[in-house]
């Protein structure tokens, strides 16, 4: 047996605590893999799992970084915000495989949208840096991260992901309904404690909105993580109690259900906002990602819910 002194176990175990990947990497004669390459692998899997090309035209893919970076270690979340990209640097991560856009638009791009907060001004007047913007392509840069958007296509496995995550987040898969994977018929409870339920198995600060009476016995429950548009919860509302969703554009999916109780239904529509409803499901694109590359650390770094709420 080698003998470990004491020194050298401190030395280790504070090398561990600065990066818990450093204990979990695979034997050294696994060869180093390109942050491209985990890219090839991870659509080559998806189209084998939905039987369909990858889109030419979609909001997945490389958002900033450097393609041919050897992956040191990947993080998952649902939003990659300036403090999962912290928390990825000190685990050892280099590359970071996000649901929702790290640079607050659907374009994704670096750099403000043209024309914000340009009102007025001629069109060749260059604009002050914007310092937030400003501030995360500076932590990309400087730790040389790689930030790689996974959406779209994790949403198109069978079945689906976010739903899945999110059932298994709440503990509610043993009550998985056979006709549809989306639904669950629970045990009966109010809305008030299903509520109760949600906050605590998902840690939410202060996100949480609901429509209908707190009192109402519901049963069935649906889940729509992520975005939801106004068909989806008109196909869904009928067939449960409550719908449990991520988003809604307020004026369609919260007043359908409002005036749904209004008209006498025992219904509840409750959001918890789409970056909360998501995380679950890219915690478990942690766990797909580690089957497919199994020489690589990953871990799940939860964004967590971006609001709180005032006493």
């Amino acid at each position: 047996m080698t003998h470990v002194s004491r020194r050298k176990f401190a030395a280790l175990a504070a090398c561990a605590a600065a990066s818990p990947f450093a204990f979990e990497r695979t034997p050294s004669t696994a060869q180093p893999i390109a942050a491209r390459d985990l890219f090839d692998r991870i659509k080559k899997q998806l189209e084998a799992q939905i039987g369909a090309a990858w889109k030419a035209e979609s909001i997945d893919g490389l958002k900033a970084g450097d393609p041919a970076a050897i992956v040191t270690g990947v993080a998952t979340t649902a939003l990659a915000t300036l403090d999962v990209l912290r928390q990825a640097v000190k685990a050892g991560a280099n590359v970071v495989v996000t649901s929702q856009p790290a640079f607050y638009s659907r374009a994704d791009a670096r750099t403000p949208p043209a024309g914000r907060g340009a009102r007025g001004a001629s069109s060749d007047t260059p604009r002050p840096a914007d310092p937030v913007f400003a501030a995360k392509n500076a932590l990309v840069d400087e730790r040389k991260l790689v930030i790689f958007r996974l959406n779209e296509h994790w949403r198109l496995r069978q079945p689906d992901a976010f739903s899945q995550g999110l059932a298994r987040a709440m503990r509610w898969t043993t009550y998985q309904s056979s006709s549809d994977p989306r639904q669950f018929d629970l045990p009966a409870l109010t809305v008030q404690a299903l509520i109760a339920s949600i906050e605590k198995q998902l840690r939410i600060g202060g996100g949480l909105r609901a429509v209908g009476d707190p009192r109402t016995t519901v049963r069935r429950i649906g889940l729509l993580p992520g975005s939801t548009p106004i068909q989806a919860s008109l196909n869904m509302l009928p067939n449960v109690d409550v719908i449990l969703a991520g988003e809604v554009r307020e004026w369609e999916s919260v007043e359908y259900a409002r005036d749904t109780v209004a008209a006498g239904g025992k219904k509840a529509l409750i959001l918890v906002g789409r970056v909360v409803s998501e995380e679950p499901g890219m915690s478990l694109c942690a766990e797909w990602l580690k089957t497919i590359a199994p020489e690589i650390p990953v871990q799940h770094i939860a964004a967590g819910d971006p609001y709180w709420r005032p006493a």
